[in-house]
């Protein structure tokens, strides 16, 4: 068996770009027909369920590290950056929504979630722009919860305030 290297530990937090941020609770050797290989087993946060990611397939999913204080802190100040124009076509919309999603970046999810909370605000969201932003929501705040320390509803307390300021400009 090669020997494959670890670039996280048991206890680390860390950010599923599809699934939302967890806790790394063991490292175990799964056997598939011949191949014996490693995986992470990732407790989610907010599902309150367990994923078992390959190791060998790490950078590839796109499993990274949670992001720091100072981001976290930022984010809920409402540091984001410029919102990106929405197109109006939603195929056109959901593509660039989810290519936000699997970038990883915790600025460009917010992001996603502003958007289309302000486009359901206006009228009402499509089923699969639901999902998306169900999603988005998910990994966002299960970030935001890892990376500061807070539950669920401080964090929407203090984000709904910042993203307000956001849709006036």
């Amino acid at each position: 068996m090669n020997e494959v290297i670890h670039t996280f530990c048991v206890g680390d937090q860390v950010l599923h770009p599809l699934h939302g941020a967890g806790t790394i609770t063991s490292i175990t050797i799964r056997q598939n027909g011949d191949n014996r290989q490693p995986y992470y087993a990732m407790h989610l946060l907010i599902d309150d369920a367990e994923l078992l990611i390959p190791v060998a397939c790490e950078t590839r999913i796109g499993l990274r590290r949670i992001c720091s204080k100072q981001t976290a802190r930022e984010i809920l100040a409402g540091n984001i950056g410029t919102l990106p124009p929405q197109p109006s076509r939603w195929n056109c919309r959901q593509r660039e929504n989810m290519a936000r999603i699997r970038s990883g970046d915790i600025r460009q999810v917010a992001q996603v979630v502003i958007c289309l909370h302000m486009r359901g605000r206006r009228r009402a969201l499509a089923g699969s722009e639901q999902r998306v932003l169900a999603c988005a929501e998910k990994i966002l705040y299960s970030e935001l919860m890892l990376a500061v320390s807070a539950t669920r509803e401080e964090i929407e307390q203090t984000l709904e305030p910042q993203w307000s300021k956001l849709r006036r400009r």
